[in-house]
């Protein structure tokens, strides 16, 4: 039996042949068993409530504030500047997405675990 099967798009011209219930496809020796985990979906990254908070680090004043509500953001990108004793610390975004609220401004004093930025 000819078939014609399409697959993401692209078709594909297969023959079928229809076998007996009982009918053998294989030898047990050549068969390969494939792990359960390697079938199910991959698993989505554990990303807690908490991870999605930007802290300050150090105690500094906020020189600049690098995002603003709604921006996309990388992990790693830059959030805010903070200076402490006259050295300037950049502060990176903890995870991707979108920034949702800041709870700073340029010129505020911090201190550390003060929440700079959320990010959803």
């Amino acid at each position: 039996m000819r078939l014609l099967i399409t697959l993401e798009g692209q078709s594909y011209e297969v023959d079928v042949e229809v076998l007996p219930e009982n009918a053998k496809l294989w030898d047990d020796e050549s068969r390969v068993a494939i792990p359960d985990s390697v079938l199910l979906p991959p698993l989505l990254p554990d990303i807690r409530d908490v991870d999605k908070i930007c802290h300050c680090p150090i105690a500094g004043a906020i020189v600049s504030v690098e995002v603003a509500i709604g921006a996309l953001v990388h992990q790693g990108d830059p959030v805010a500047i903070i200076e402490a004793m006259k050295m300037q610390t950049m502060v990176p975004a903890p995870v991707d997405g979108r920034v949702v609220e800041i709870g700073v401004k340029p010129g505020d004093a911090v201190r550390p675990g003060q929440v700079l930025c959320r990010v959803e």
